[in-house]
């Protein structure tokens, strides 16, 4: 039998003990994975960041994004709920809705607003309509991106007004890349068209637009924000940080150089939009630092009580962290 070699065998395990501490760092090198579920309107500074990695400076660095497209809202917020995806794109209506019945997210960051200062999502009918007004929508089918959303708020709201309720229409959920068909094939008689599907629309349609989202509530409201569940964030903080800085950066280019950026989303296909139509579309009004204004989502919950669309209150102030954006 051989003699035992302690010095061999010292040396065996320090090459060992070497090896896994490499795989260790190069473990805890790696950028966290952030899964994002984005959808299809009003978000071109997020889209961005999805299609050009190469812009984000931070991306592939401190953090990798797995992105997600959603057509509908109602998908997204049920994967956000059931974990499949970390941070969303989400209606800023529907986050305060969801925290008022216990489903907790903490809004990061404002995408865009619905405000004089820009667009307004518009409610259209075909031209050869016979629908002139909203008192004329009673025994009509109405296309909305989902249920419990800034649309369906808007839909509730204008009704009311006119002495309607949801029960004298038909809503039925439409995903906004599918709304101008089915209002052209007479599935619905009336749509809610963001942009780009509202330029779109005017394009290549005779439309008549009857209301928009500033008729039942005349005030500046969040439109669409980013949310993510607070352990999520608090355990990927630096990942976070260095993602928003991007999405800030990309919120910046995309405001001061609309026509390039938008042209960078036609050519990744991330926008399916005839480009001279895209091009000189109206936009809807987004805070260049993404800042999020909780008096709006304060005054959005006490209407959204008020019109009985919300059973009782979340605490607003709460939902919101702006500590991950770049101070």
């Amino acid at each position: 039998m051989r003699g035992y070699d302690g010095k061999a065998t010292l040396r065996r395990m320090a090459c060992v003990l070497a090896l896994l501490a490499g795989s260790v760092g190069t473990a805890l090198a790696q950028p966290a994975t952030l899964r994002l579920g984005y959808g299809t309107a009003a978000e071109e500074p997020l889209w961005l960041v999805v299609a050009k990695p190469e812009m984000a400076k931070n991306q592939g660095k401190a953090y990798t994004l797995d992105a997600t497209r959603f057509t509908g809202s109602d998908k997204r917020g049920q994967a956000f709920e059931a974990g499949a995806i970390d941070l969303a794109s989400s209606s800023a209506n529907g986050v305060i809705f969801a925290a008022a019945e216990g489903v907790s997210a903490k809004i990061v960051a404002s995408i865009s607003r619905e405000s004089p200062r820009g667009f307004s999502t518009g409610f259209y009918v075909k031209d050869s309509s016979p629908i002139r007004s909203i008192a004329d929508l009673k025994g009509k089918i109405v296309g909305i991106n989902g249920f419990y959303t800034s649309g369906h708020l808007w839909l509730k709201t204008a009704l009311e007004k006119n002495g309607l309720t949801e029960t004298d229409v038909k809503i039925t959920p439409v995903p906004f890349s599918a709304m101008q068909e089915s209002l052209d094939a007479g599935k619905i008689d009336i749509g809610q068209f963001p942009q780009p599907f509202a330029a779109l629309a005017e394009k290549q349609m005779k439309v008549r637009k009857i209301f928009d989202a500033k008729y039942g509530i005349p005030f500046e409201e969040e439109l669409t924000v980013l949310v993510g569940k607070e352990a999520f964030l608090k355990n990927n903080a630096a990942a976070i940080r260095a993602m928003l800085q991007d999405l800030t950066a990309s919120m910046q280019f995309y405001l001061e150089r609309p026509r390039e950026a938008r042209q960078l989303l036609i050519d990744a296909r991330m926008v399916r939009v005839l480009p001279d139509v895209y091009m000189g579309m109206q936009d809807y009004y987004r805070d260049p630092t993404l800042r999020v204004d909780v008096e709006a989502l304060e005054r959005m919950q006490a209407f959204q009580v008020k019109a009985g669309f919300q059973r009782k209150n979340a605490d607003v102030r709460s939902l919101v962290d702006l500590s991950y954006l770049p101070q």
